[in-house]
């Protein structure tokens, strides 16, 4: 069986990799993520989510942890504003991926390191790192190859 190549100027990921939510990704598999991010609402319970209508306009927010401005879709933002506050949103009991997943919704997918990651879900960067650089993709958290 051949080898999967790597392919040209592909770096090995490292503790100074930043990562996001690659929402190619999310096309290219034909899932949702509008509707991944509604059921995500549903599961913390007794938080309303009314997402845009896809094509809204985008709308500047803020994260209150880094103070970045990141422009994100209408969706995103009734998500950032209705469910990323819950006190459920990320616990002990929450799934690596998921909680990197959610740390990325809840930056606005700012790219973040698997450091800062660690800092915002109390979990060893080491572990994130290895759960990012394998061959399998999980729900499009990809290394931030830039703009």
């Amino acid at each position: 069986m051949a080898r999967p190549t790597t392919p040209p100027g592909f770096q090995k990921p490292s503790m100074e990799t930043r990562f996001h939510i690659d929402y190619d990704w999310w096309q290219q598999s034909g899932k949702d993520i509008d509707l991944h991010i509604q059921q995500l609402c549903d599961e913390i319970g007794d938080i309303e989510f009314h997402a845009a209508e896809a094509g809204g306009d985008n709308v500047d927010w803020v994260d209150p942890f880094s103070a970045h401005v990141v422009s994100v879709d209408q969706a995103q933002y009734a998500f950032l504003m209705a469910c990323s506050n819950s006190p459920d949103f990320i616990t002990d009991r929450t799934t690596l991926v998921e909680a990197i997943f959610r740390t990325l919704l809840a930056s606005g997918n700012r790219p973040m390191t698997p450091v800062e990651i660690a800092m915002r879900i109390d979990r060893p960067a080491e572990t994130i790192l290895r759960t990012l650089s394998g061959v399998t993709v999980y729900k499009g958290l990809r290394p931030y190859l830039g703009d």
